[in-house]
């Protein structure tokens, strides 16, 4: 009997097995269905949406479970109730948020009634808009909340405060407007997480942000905050990133930033701040990323940040800081990009910058610094990209500068650098601008140029001499700029024309004769300055091929002749300077040229003859320029009254052309002058009124002339002589009408 017992079991006890198996498979454990509250909660936000082009919501129907078979919606399968909503679209990093991944709708309040919810994501819908509903604030599980990349509109509700539990709030890139309730803050203390950046906030940063215990990151930028940043800031020991970028505040940087020694990345450019950089800011022991550019900061930079070794990027440029470089810069040894310019910093290069040896990028222009570069220079061995143009630095350019093997990038334009280019500068192999220009090099350039692979070569207001190396015609510049040197130059040298230049200046360069024809041979050069030479001759009618030319000056040279027809074949000019020449002939085929628009011209002090097209402001050329300069040509005629269509002029000379007749009134609707200069012409009757008195006219001259009458009541910063050896004018500045 035992036996046959034991028998049974070992048999029965598998089945059992199988059986209990099998249910399991066919008829699984019962999960609570979805909660009538929450389905009714979804299916309300659903019908706020008027479209959904990729069917996001599509599978939100009320024959089905919202538990099991609503895409984006979880629940807890105890209760049936929903604690995860996730619908989101696709953000780009360059062209933002993908509409075709979105929907066009707004937040429904019964969103409200989901009170067992503890993740809300609805980001990047592109077209949910509207305002939050204060109903929210009654989630009392929610512990993310994130609408992020929407067009939400309207203030942030108070109710959102009520929000516990909260870990993040992420309501940035929208266009909510109004203060940050001050009681928004009171009583999150689990907030890690504050999003608010991208919208069109104002007021103040509420102090009661110091409450948020937890908070570790926070993005206030791209808004339109004013007022301090709170010194109770340094209450939040957790932080590690802030960003307030892009604002409007003001004073300073709160001496308790130094508290938030897990710090890492410190975002405050672009703001009014103006106050010195507190020292304690040295005390940011992890701080990697300092940007504090786009200020008004004044004051030193601190000696103590050389204590903040961990740093990768210093961005203060843009600001008024004053006095030294400090040489502790030189301990930053992890330091990727410095960024001092456009500031007011004096005194010297420190020698100590040469121990950057992990320094990418080294912006130092636009300052007051003197003396030499250091030969430390040269142990910058990561170096990229250096500009130390536009100081007051002395001496030579070191040797070591060769040292520099991966630089791309060499700016040292507007110093009082002397000597000769170092040789060395030919093991530089990756380097391609060479910006040196306005320095007092002498000698000539290097042979070893010829190893450089150069894209951009400016050394114009130098002493350099010739001859120019050959070799350089194995390179790949494109722009080439050698004007105002003594090179000896008496024609363009012709390995020049081997060169694919899109800009080439060689004014004053002491070319002479005939423009050769091998310039033609530039096809796609768009800038082209041989201004202040000796070039002689006709205007060979083949530059009507240069297509591709949007800048051409041969000013202050020999030229004569009447404009070639073929100049009209342009297209793409937009600035013109053929001013001090001898050239001839109307200025129709100017005027008259196809494509694009021009921004400025000027032929004075040649032969041109006219009169001026009347409809000269109606040529389709002529309609955004800013500038005309047409003064010292026997034009004669009459200014024509359409140069008062041209809405964008600012500056209108006609300067001894022999004009005659009046001064249109229709200039008024020239309502961008700022310069209109008409002397020594041989104009007639009163000025007009609303010419004189352009609202942004600073300079007006209409001084000897034949024209009569009151002068209008204008702008007292003109002075008398602009009105001077005009007989007949009369009353302020000049001598009263009642007095002649």
């Amino acid at each position: 009997m035992e036996t046959l017992k034991k028998n049974y079991l070992t048999v029965v006890t598998p089945i059992f097995i199988i059986i209990l198996g099998l249910n399991s498979i066919f008829c699984p454990l019962l999960v609570e269905s979805c909660n009538p509250i929450d389905e009714e909660a979804l299916l309300q936000f659903k019908s706020g949406i008027q479209f959904d082009w990729f069917q996001r919501l599509g599978t939100w129907v009320s024959t089905t479970d919202c538990c099991t078979a609503w895409e984006g919606v979880i629940c807890d399968p105890d209760t049936g109730r929903v604690t995860r909503v996730s619908r989101v679209g696709f953000v780009d990093s360059d062209f933002g948020v993908d509409g075709d991944f979105g929907v066009i709708g707004t937040l429904s309040p019964f969103l409200g009634n989901l009170t067992y919810l503890q993740d809300l994501y609805l980001n990047a819908l592109a077209g949910l808009s509207g305002p939050i509903p204060p109903e929210l604030g009654k989630l009392s599980h929610l512990t993310h909340l994130s609408v992020t990349y929407n067009r939400l509109n309207g203030s942030i509700p108070a109710s959102l405060g009520n929000l516990h539990k909260l870990e993040s709030l992420n309501l940035g890139n929208n266009s909510l407007s109004g203060t940050i309730p001050c009681s928004l803050f009171q009583s999150m203390k689990s907030l890690s997480t504050l999003e608010l950046e991208g919208n069109q906030l104002t007021g103040s940063i509420p102090s009661s942000i110091s409450n948020l215990v937890s908070l570790n990151r926070l993005y206030l930028n791209k808004n339109f905050l004013s007022g301090r940043i709170p010194l109770s800031i340094g209450k939040l020991k957790n932080l590690t990133y802030i960003d307030v970028s892009n604002n409007y505040i003001t004073g300073s940087i709160p001496d308790s930033i130094g508290n938030l020694s897990k710090l890492k990345s410190l975002f405050l450019n672009h703001n009014n701040l103006t106050e010195p950089i507190p020292n304690s800011v040295g005390k940011l022991s992890r701080l990697q990323d300092l940007y504090l550019h786009h200020n008004e900061i004044t004051g030193i930079i601190p000696y103590s940040l050389g204590e903040l070794c961990h740093l990768k990027n210093l961005y203060l440029d843009q600001n008024n800081l004053t006095g030294p470089i400090p040489t502790s810069v030189g301990k930053l040894s992890q330091l990727q990009n410095l960024y001092l310019d456009h500031n007011k910093i004096t005194g010297i290069i420190p020698k100590s910058v040469g121990k950057l040896y992990q320094l990418q990028n080294f912006y130092l222009d636009h300052n007051r610094l003197s003396g030499p570069i250091p030969s430390s220079i040269g142990g910058l061995v990561s170096l990229q990209f250096m500009n130390i143009g536009h100081n007051n630095l002395t001496g030579v350019l070191p040797f070591s500068i060769g040292n520099l093997t991966q630089i791309q990038s060499i700016v040292l334009e507007n110093n009082m650098i002397k000597g000769k280019l170092p040789p060395t500068m030919g093991h530089l192999t990756v380097l391609s601008d060479v910006l040196f220009s306005n320095n007092l090099f002498i000698g000539q350039i290097p042979s070893s140029f010829a190893n450089l692979n150069l894209y951009t070569l400016q050394l114009s207001n130098n002493q350099l001499i010739g001859p120019l190396p050959r070799q350089l015609a194995n390179g790949s510049i494109h722009n080439l700029d050698l004007s105002y040197n003594p090179l000896g130059l008496t024609e363009l040298p012709d390995w020049i024309f081997k060169l694919k230049l899109s800009n080439l200046t060689l004014a004053g360069a002491g070319i002479k004769g005939n423009l050769p024809q091998s310039v033609s041979s530039f096809q796609y050069i768009s800038y082209l300055d041989l201004s202040s030479n000796q070039i002689t001759g006709k205007l060979p009618s083949w530059m009507g091929n240069m297509g591709f030319l949007n800048f051409l000056n041969f000013s202050n040279n020999r030229f004569y002749s009447t404009i070639p027809v073929e100049f009209i074949k342009l297209h793409q000019l937009t600035v013109l300077d053929l001013h001090s020449n001898n050239f001839s002939g109307p200025l129709g085929i100017v005027f008259n040229k196809e494509g694009w628009e021009y921004a400025s011209i000027d032929v004075s002090s040649n032969r041109f003859i006219g009169p001026l097209d009347e409809n000269l402001g109606s040529k389709p050329a002529m309609a955004r320029i800013s500038s005309l300069v047409l003064s010292k040509n026997p034009l004669g005629g009459t200014i024509p009254k359409s140069i008062g269509n041209l809405t964008q002029l600012q500056v209108l000379e006609m300067v001894g052309n022999r004009l005659s007749g009046r001064i249109p009134q229709q200039l008024e609707h020239a309502s961008d002058l700022m310069t209109l200069m008409l002397s020594r012409n041989r104009l007639t009757g009163s000025i007009p009124m609303e010419v004189l008195n352009l609202e942004k006219l600073q300079l007006f001259d209409v001084s000897r002339n034949r024209l009569s009458g009151s002068i209008p009541p204008h702008n007292p910063s003109i002075p008398a002589s602009a009105f001077s050896q005009n007989l007949g004018l009369c009353d302020a500045p000049l001598s009263p009408c009642n007095s002649l």
